[in-house]
């Protein structure tokens, strides 16, 4: 295909035509190559035929690379306590506004939304025109029992951890996240999280709210001084 790599379409072919919980490139990295090589002049066809999925399929990855940048790591394969699964993904970056999927991607999280509760959101938004925050309220109040979840979510600061971490894959800098907290915080309440290549985020229950709250530092302050004494 145009615009990559034999090592990337190997990749990717590794990635989008199988069904494996472990992938060699999470859906970003998969979606960003694809894009690659449709703005090279590779028609949606030729990727069809050439990573043997759907021509729709191949859509729906370009599809992810509209999602704006603060929400793009959280995407995965699966949904996860501190992940968007691949569908819903997809789903919410139908939306028109940058600024509103990132407020969904995030409500999506904190709340643990299906990806039926996702589209019926999205749908509400985009057929009816009602508020973003119309919406998710609205979904919220057809739940029998609410879920609530804790989302922190934090900017690295350094130049230099961000240029580092911007060569790891997404797996990479996801264990990078666990190796410096757990390392620096042992004994935390269950949580999980994720590493983009300029933010993170930890999600996790009542108790963990009131430990990282209960930090010495604020929680972005601390969580980049692990981050730093993992890679300087």
């Amino acid at each position: 295909m145009k615009g990559i790599s034999p090592e990337n379409l190997r990749d990717l072919i590794l990635t989008v035509g199988i069904h494996k919980k472990e992938r060699q490139l999470s859906p970003i990295e998969g979606a960003v190559l694809i894009n690659t090589a449709l703005k090279a002049g590779t028609t949606i066809k030729e990727v069809s035929q050439e990573l043997m999925i759907s021509e729709s399929m191949v859509e729906r990855f370009n599809q992810l690379t509209k999602l704006p940048i603060e929400i793009q790591h959280l995407v995965d394969w699966g949904k996860r306590l501190s992940k968007i699964s691949f569908s819903t993904a997809v789903k919410i970056a139908s939306l028109k506004l940058e600024t509103e999927q990132a407020i969904l991607g995030e409500a999506t999280l904190e709340h643990g939304f299906s990806k039926n509760e996702v589209i019926e959101i999205v749908d509400n938004r985009n057929r009816i025109g009602k508020p973003i925050d119309v919406c998710i309220g609205e979904t919220l109040k057809m739940r029998p029992q609410i879920i609530k979840r804790y989302l922190f979510i934090g900017s690295v600061k350094s130049q230099v951890v961000r240029d580092r971490i911007a060569n790891l894959s997404q797996k990479e800098r996801d264990l990078l996240l666990r190796i410096a907290i757990n390392s620096n915080l042992q004994g935390l309440p269950s949580w999980d999280g994720t590493l983009g290549e300029s933010r993170f985020s930890i999600v996790g229950d009542e108790i963990l709210s009131h430990s990282l709250n209960g930090l010495t530092s604020d929680f972005t302050t601390s969580i980049n001084g692990f981050l730093e004494a993992e890679l300087l």
